[in-house]
């Protein structure tokens, strides 16, 4: 809209400059000069025509007298008849041009006449023929008739240059009235532009107060959302870990045993090797005295050796080492145990470091010992780099998923397959598949959900896959899931060696 009439006021101003341009070229003054060479011209050409015709009227009066040859003055003709014609094209007339060529003709004419009356005697009646024609000639009337054509033409193109004139001034006046009202206009427009603008600039900053406002509780409400997501992941984080608590407890007990049987046999070997010990010092004391008597040492000789052969005979430095190794192995796989709880409860989301995927799904196992110890784990770890992640994030996914598997498959028939793999130049893949119940396509698009579960109260809150999900988008990655009822479900998390920036 705005454009059409642009363009239609562009197009009028045009069309009123059109019009003064014309206006204006039509009062331009009218060229004297010209007309004053026409005029000179055509006298000249009067002139002529007198003399001719005066020497005419001579030579019949004194036949004596010869009449001049009007070859001279021919050529004078010619040329003042071209001026003429000159002129004349720079503004045509069409009754002006046929007036000229009618002279031309008639002097023409009467030239040749006046050379063939000098040449026949005087006073003969063919001389008289002659000079009758001649002086019929209407040549002087030709010059007279175009002088009063060009001398009207003249005082017409005056009378029109002033009318013109007149049209300009009007034009001219009515213009800057126009050009009057349209400043008003503008004026006005200006004024109510000004008012518009600063009407303008008092919303734009009431709307930039309030877009402050705005903004900080929009940053607030971020900010406590991203607080209320690092809950809510950590609180489904220690769901799953305090699912698995019983578990672990018992996963504890196991090498605890050991530790335990193993001190209570180190106790009850102690007697034996603080009596061994306590013979041999005696007997290292009466040694060391040099006055003892000879049948007492004897003697402490040989009850530290018979304390030495018991002790040997019971292989109880055998057994002390091998309680020592049970004790150790157990505490072992109790500090396995306890520091990948540790790594799984770790707050630190927001630390990114280089992590071995392959690395982290080996602790994920040894979290999820309790839930896979009856089924069938194939691990087929690729050789992939490590990636740059959250370890604690994406430890979370993988025992969301293996916790999944194991919870999905039948017990002492389950089998659960993790792979790894290169994917292309620049991720890597991990696969996490069991030969479970499967998901129901219906159920299928729902699973990465919020809240969305389909086991039993009390065995799930719903979030593990979603978190799961929003975890994998974060690093930049993608997570794809295949299923299958009754022939189980592949999960796959692929992962970008380097994460996007807005990741870290």
């Amino acid at each position: 809209m705005t454009t059409a009439r642009d363009i239609a006021n562009l197009l009028a101003g045009l069309v009123l400059a059109g019009i003064l341009g014309y206006l204006y070229l039509k009062t331009e003054a009218v060229d004297f000069r010209r007309h004053s060479e026409i005029a000179a011209s055509l006298q000249r050409l009067k002139d002529l025509d007198a003399a001719w015709n005066f020497d005419l009227l001579q030579a019949r009066l004194d036949p004596s007298r010869e009449i001049r040859p009007p070859s001279a003055s021919r050529q004078v003709v010619q040329e003042t008849l071209k001026v003429l014609a000159s002129r004349a094209a720079e503004d045509p007339d069409p009754v002006i041009l046929s007036g000229l060529k009618s002279l031309e003709r008639d002097f023409n004419a009467k030239a040749g006449l006046l050379e063939r009356y000098g040449d026949v005697p005087a006073g003969d009646a063919e001389a008289r023929s002659i000079s009758d024609q001649i002086l019929l000639l209407p040549t002087g009337a030709r010059v007279d008739t175009l002088m009063g054509l060009f001398s009207l033409r003249l005082e017409r193109a005056s009378d029109e240059k002033e009318l013109y004139r007149v049209y300009l001034i009007s034009y001219a006046a009515a213009l800057l009235v126009l050009l009057a009202w349209i400043g008003s206009r503008l004026l006005h427009a200006n004024h109510l532009l000004n008012e518009a603008n600063r009407a303008l600039k008092r919303a734009n900053e009431e709307l930039e107060r309030r877009v402050q406002e705005r903004t900080r509780e929009l940053s607030d409400a971020l900010r406590h959302l991203r607080e209320s997501e690092t809950m809510l992941i950590q609180t489904e984080k220690m769901s799953s870990l305090g699912q698995m608590v019983a578990g672990i407890a018992h996963e504890i007990n196991t090498p605890l045993a050991y530790v335990k049987a193993s001190l209570q046999s180190v106790e009850e070997e102690l007697p034996h090797v603080r009596g061994l010990v306590r013979e041999s010092d005696a007997l290292l004391r009466m040694l060391d005295a040099g006055e003892t008597d000879e049948d007492r040492l004897a003697a402490q000789f040989e009850r530290a050796a018979v304390a030495a052969r018991r002790f040997e005979d019971q292989q109880g430095m055998q057994d002390l080492e091998g309680l020592v190794k049970d004790g150790l192995h157990g505490i072992g796989e109790i500090s396995e145990l306890v520091l990948s709880l540790k790594n799984f409860s770790r707050l630190d989301r927001s630390r990114m470091a280089r992590f071995d995927l392959n690395e982290g799904l080996e602790s994920t196992l040894v979290i999820a010992r309790h839930l896979i110890k009856t089924k069938t784990v194939k691990k087929r770890l690729g050789d992939i780099p490590p990636i740059t992640c959250v370890p604690s994030q994406i430890n979370q996914v993988f025992l969301n998923l293996v916790t999944n598997a194991a919870q999905a498959t039948a017990e002492n028939a389950g089998v659960i397959s993790i792979t790894t793999r290169r994917e292309g130049d620049d991720r890597v893949a991990v696969e996490v598949a069991d030969n479970g119940h499967g998901i129901a396509p219906e159920i299928l698009p729902r699973i990465f959900d919020p809240f969305f579960t389909t086991k039993e109260v009390g065995r799930g809150t719903g979030l593990g896959l979603s978190i799961a999900y929003k975890i994998v988008e974060q690093h930049g990655g993608v997570i794809r899931v295949e299923s299958k009822p009754g022939a189980g479900t592949r999960f796959c998390v692929i992962l970008p060696l380097e994460p996007p920036a807005g990741a870290a």
